[in-house]
């Protein structure tokens, strides 16, 4: 492993050999912070791995406010009218 140092940040670098199928073994400290999934993002010269992050959907909670409830009949009416 080499350890890059650039402003302050500390940049990580190791080398692996993938497998005869293609696969790589990410280092177990890289697994811990990335979780199980992960996005590879193919950038023609390189491939990167992002952590993939589920989105947590509470955010979106009571953040639309919407109108009373009509009748239930004369909503449906709106809606399937053309």
């Amino acid at each position: 492993m080499v350890k890059l140092y650039k402003t302050g940040d500390v940049m990580e670098v190791v080398v692996k050999r993938l497998d005869p199928q293609g696969r790589l073994l990410l280092p177990k400290e890289i697994r811990e912070r990335f979780g199980e999934e992960v996005i590879i993002v193919d950038l023609g010269d390189r491939v990167e791995l992002l952590p993939r992050k589920r989105a947590d959907l509470t955010r979106f909670f009571d953040s639309v406010e919407i109108e009373e409830l009509k009748e239930w009949e004369e909503l449906e009416k709106e809606l399937w009218s053309e």
